[in-house]
Formats: C-alpha cells, structure tokens, sequence
C-alpha cells in the first residue's frame, strides 16, 4: 500500500512540475538569449534581451539544453538560453511607495540595521519608513551597522523571508523613495539628500509562486568572528567554520556548496548555484530550481553518492572541478573510494547540447589553415562562459562557449575590413604609409574604450575621431589662391586665442583631397556633423564645452572613411587594423585664405622632410602659389625648436620656381 501510495505522490509531483515548467513559458513570451551563467545574471542578460522585442523581462528563464524552447534556439543557432519575456501590461513592474512603521519586525542580515530619518538633514529617526513594493515583494533600504554610505535594497515575500539583496554605494539613511514612471527609475534619497537609483528592472526577483522555474534565497552568516554558519534568518545551514578564512572568503566556499544543498532541499527543490560572498559585504544569494520534468536526466544512486561527499569534502570537489573528461571525472571519484563508470555518467548527463560558438577559427596562429595571406585570421579565447553539469551543479563543466576572443594574422599580415588576413601594399614614393588599431584611432560612441580620455582629458568619456558623414565639411578648395571651406563657400581660418590651437592638415593619397580640421588641443571644431555625442553645440565651437566631447588625431581625421565605419559605430575590434596613406600631413596657420607657413609636424605619421615637400607641392597643384622653392629651387626649411624631425616652411610673396 505505500509503495502503491509512494507512486502516486511521485506521479503527481511530475505533472505539477510539468505543469510550471510550461506555464513558465509561453511561445509569445520565449525569446533565445546568450548564455545565462546563473540567476544572478539573468535580470542583466534577459533585460537587454526582452527589451529589443519592445517587451519586459518576466523573471523566468531558462538554459536547460532540454527545455523545448531553449534546445530550438540551439538548434536554430540563436542562443544557448531562453529569457521569458512580457507585455508591459502582463507584468507587474509598477512599483508603488508605502508608509510602514518603523517597529516593523524584520529578519535583518548580519551587519545590517534599519535606520529610517526624519529629512534629509535630520539626525532623528523617524517613527514611518519609505517601502518599495513590486511584484508581490517588499523592498527595504536598510543601512550598515559600520555607518558605510551605502544602502542594501533588500527585498521580503509575503512570508517575511529575505528573496533579494541590492548593495548600492552613494548614499545611507533612507528618508524618501521617489518614482520616475517616465525613466522607470527608482530612487533612494539619503542623509544629506544624496541619492541611489534602481531600475524597475532590477526588483524582479524570481519567486516559484509567481510560476518561475527557479527561486531566490538570500543567505547570510550567524556570526562575522569566531565560527559561523549560514542562515536565512529561521534556520542555520551548513557546516560550521571560521569567519573570513580561505583567501578571504567570508566562510570555506565549501561549507557554502553544503549551506544553499540544504536550503533547497527544504524547499523541495534540486540546489543550483550561488554567489561568492566577501568580508564586506557576507551576504550569498542561492538559486534553487524546479526538479526535472519528464525526459530530464537526474542523477542515479552512484552519481548522488558521489556528488553529496563533494559538498563536503574539499580535495574531492577540486579533483572533480579540475577533470575535463570521463576518464579524468572516473579517477577523480576512484581516488576517493568512488566507483562510477560512464554509463553512470551518460545517464545523469542526458545529451550533450551542441554549442554555437563565435570563435572563427580555433586554431593557433602559425596554423596552415588560417593567419596566411588570404585566409581568416587565427583566433584564441579570451572569455567564455560555462554550462556547468547536470542542471548547473557547482564545478564541474558540462561544455563551454567562447564569447570574446582575440584574432591575429601572421607576422607581416594585418586584417582588412572584410577579416581577411592581407599584406599591405606597396607605399608609393610619395605616400605614408601607416597601421593603426582601429578602436583607438576612431571612436564614435563615445565612451572611455579608445584610452585617450583619461591619458589626454579629465572626461570619462570622449569620442575620437571625424565621422564619416562630417569628413567634407573639412575639404578645402582654392579661388584666386585662398583656402575655402568647399561646403560652406568660407574663408579658412586658423583659430586664435590660445597657443593650444591650431590647425591640423592630411592630404587623402586617394583623392589628394586636402583636410583642414581646427583644434584646441585634442578638442575640434564643429562643422557639419562632427558635433558633440548626444548633444548639439553651435557651428564653429570647440568641442572643449562636450559633456562627451569630441577629439581627434592626424590618423583620426581619416580613419572612418578608411575604416568605412558607420557613425556611431559599435567596437570593431581592438586588433583590427588599417593602412592611412596620405600624401603628407601636419600643421599649418590660415589668415583669412592665406596660408602663413607649413610643417611636418605629425607625431601620427612622423613626415620626413620629403614628405613635406610633397606637401608643398600638393598645396602648389590645388592653387596655392605662394610657396618655395625659391628662384634657385631651393627649399628654406627651418627646424621647430624642441621638435626632432619637424620641420617649418613659410609663404612667400617674392619670386620662385615652379615644381
């Protein structure tokens, strides 16, 4: 009768599981993601995700290659998880502000405390704090007991349990909580007014009564000295063990493994994962999920038999963290007194999933298969993320995906724009020929990646380069021998005003069309679109008064129409380079149309005293007469103090030779 009982339960329990998984997963809503590493990652990965469909992140998701939606995206080479997505009007992401009494009993972390004041320059607690609900959640802003300015978000189900921790630097002592419906942002208002923000986003948190198929637990120590375990605030898990021993963890990462086991075993529920706690902040979210649906592997008795000792013991889990095959895995366990074969293994595993990877090539570069001339570049792995085996247990990996990788081409051999490895041209007698990273020589999104805001500006952001679409606003042309902007029918002047200005010169060796680009410093003259990054300053400003300014470098005048990069442009790639070939460049002073004197001085393209003669004679050719050499055909070439290699050549009224 009760193994007949047994079974019935067991039965039940199947399709219940069933039942929430699918409910879970709507074909609407499914959408195929990147990799998702664990719960704590999914709310950044998903948000990104939901959001290019117009849609909202749900809270569910899921990278069981089993799952039906995510084995499609797989197979379709789409993703390797899937985000469950929503209407905004499907899900409940508008947070509402509450009044509740500060006596309000609460399970608080360790190294936590409740400190709600009266304004934002009052030194009295006030008897009311300001509380977030969302989602079925409450959010509280709790303080430090080491008076950190800092606020944990921390959020509370409807049984008072700790499902979610926020840690937020920049402001402690809660007294208000404004909502932006507009921006979706939350803020939280401190002592001396200063302010956190949350996004909507942010507060979900996936809860099995919401029909997720995993669930957030929030565990912290009972103790920050001595010995301590883990605890939710009702019940203590794990081993206990020194506070902050093992390369300053807050506690042994193994007796963290057996703490969050035992937590979902409460909960019914397989453990999944966990994140690291520190000293500082001795707080560890546990990602419990749903058991297995029909067709799933679990583990058999061998398999559990083994993974249960490595919870425990740490030289154990090391041996099985560190095998990268069956073989390896089985020596690992017989080395304990283990026995489990591959049949044991192939049974808890299931299939393998295929992984999509974004690698070109794995090869090492030298291989006769790629880095020649003519062939893809060779890549290595620099990043990649890691399904670990089965259902995401601990350390051992199930396989991986390289999500960032590096590409080179063999000695001699850089890569053109269409990622083929190639050798550059033969330069021409009177061209530069030079190489430059493109990232670092052109910019448009303005962020800091290009690595000259902070070693050329005190911005944390900047913009390099002279957009594609803006390049012809600084294409010269001469009438009766003065320069003109040929866009604007306008004298060329050099700026005044500041011995940081002045006016870069590149003659284009594909065109021999000449550029004149004012600077001030590093910083530009608007003209055309070259303007600020998502803000428009009036024509003919430097770019200096830019929340993001604009700055640009001899290579940079050139780079996005060599480069063929769009404007903004995303990253192509800190190893992929291109050849500038100009006819000369460097810098020269403009009075109303007339050129006063020239030099070579481009630190970009080192100009030889050659090249700057081909300058001149560029210059001569598009109607500018008044330059050497002199009657005898002599140049008068004179040294820029302080400057090796650079080299000054004025205008002159007086008679000369032609070239």
């Amino acid at each position: 009768m009760e193994d007949e009982m047994r079974k019935k339960i067991s039965m039940l329990c199947v399709i219940l599981v069933a039942f929430v998984a699918n409910a879970a997963y709507s074909a609407e809503g499914d959408r195929c993601s990147p990799q998702i590493a664990n719960n704590a990652a999914a709310a950044s990965v998903c948000g990104p995700v939901c959001e290019k469909y117009g849609l909202v992140f749900a809270g569910n998701w899921s990278n069981d290659p089993h799952h039906p939606p995510v084995k499609a995206c797989i197979d379709k080479g789409e993703g390797e998880a899937v985000c469950g997505c929503a209407a905004t009007n499907d899900v409940e992401i508008s947070p509402t502000v509450q009044t509740v009494d500060t006596a309000t009993q609460l399970q608080i972390p360790i190294g936590m405390k409740k400190t709600c004041l009266q304004g934002p320059d009052s030194l009295y607690a006030s008897q009311t704090c300001p509380v977030v609900n969302a989602n079925g959640l409450d959010f509280w802003a709790l303080s430090y007991v080491d008076n950190r300015v800092g606020m944990a978000i921390v959020a509370y189900d409807s049984a008072g349990k700790v499902v979610g921790l926020i840690e937020k630097t920049g402001a402690r002592y809660i007294w208000d909580i404004a909502v932006d419906a507009t921006k979706e942002t939350i803020s939280f208002r401190g002592q001396a007014n200063k302010v956190v923000s949350l996004k909507w986003s942010d507060l979900f948190i996936p809860q099995m009564a919401k029909g997720n198929t995993t669930a957030n637990y929030v565990i912290w120590p009972t103790s920050t000295s001595g010995q301590a375990s883990w605890t939710n605030g009702v019940q203590n898990y794990g081993t206990a063990a020194p506070f902050g021993s093992g390369a300053n963890q807050l506690l042994d990462p193994y007796i963290e493994h057996s703490a969050g086991k035992q937590l979902c075993a409460d909960k019914k529920q397989p453990w999944s994962v966990y994140t690291y706690a520190t000293i500082g902040s001795p707080y560890s979210t546990v990602t419990c999920i749903l058991p297995p649906v029909p067709g799933q592997p679990t583990y058999n008795p061998a398999m559990n038999a083994l993974l249960d000792a490595a919870v425990n013991d740490h030289s154990l889990m090391a041996a099985l963290a560190s095998a990268v095959s069956d073989a390896q895995l089985i020596a690992a366990a017989a080395s304990k007194g283990y026995k489990i074969t591959e049949a044991d293994i192939a049974q808890s595993r299931g299939p393998v999933a295929s992984s999509s990877s974004t690698v070109k090539r794995s090869l090492s570069a030298g291989s006769a298969s790629c880095g020649g001339s003519g062939q893809e570049p060779c890549s290595q792995c620099t990043q990649e993320t890691c399904v670990y085996w089965p259902f995401n247990f601990c350390c051992i990996k199930e396989y991986c995906e390289c999500v960032q990788s590096s590409y080179s081409c063999n000695a001699g051999l850089s890569i053109n724009p269409s990622g083929i490895c190639t050798a550059p041209r033969t330069c021409l007698p009177n061209q530069i020929c030079k190489d430059f990273v493109v990232f670092l020589e052109y910019n448009d999104n303005g962020t800091k990646d290009n690595r000259v805001c902070e070693q050329w500006l005190s911005y944390p952001n900047c913009a390099k380069g002279i957009p594609n679409a803006a390049l012809s606003a600084y294409e010269i042309v001469f009438n009766k021998g003065k320069a003109y902007y040929k866009s604007t029918n306008t004298l060329v002047n050099t700026w005044t005003g500041s011995p940081s200005r002045e006016t870069l010169y590149v003659i284009d060796a594909r065109d021999n069309k000449i550029y004149l680009v004012n600077v001030d410093g590093r910083y530009i003259q608007v003209r055309g679109s070259a303007n600020c990054i998502g803000q428009t300053i009036p024509e003919g400003d430097s770019t200096a008064a830019c929340a993001k300014p604009r700055l640009t470098t001899h290579a940079g005048i050139l780079m996005g129409s060599i480069a063929g990069l769009p404007s903004p442009n995303s990253e192509p790639g800190s190893t992929v380079q291109q050849t500038i070939k100009v006819i000369g460049a460097g810098t020269i002073q403009v009075i109303n149309g007339d050129i006063q004197w020239i030099t070579n001085d481009s630190g970009h393209f080192k100009p030889s005293q050659d090249n700057l003669k081909n300058s001149i004679a560029a210059f001569k050719a598009a109607g500018f007469p008044n330059f050497p050499p002199l009657g005898d055909c002599t140049y008068s070439f004179q040294p820029v103090a302080g400057k090796d290699g650079v080299y000054r050549q004025n205008a002159v009224d007086v008679s000369h030779c032609e070239l």
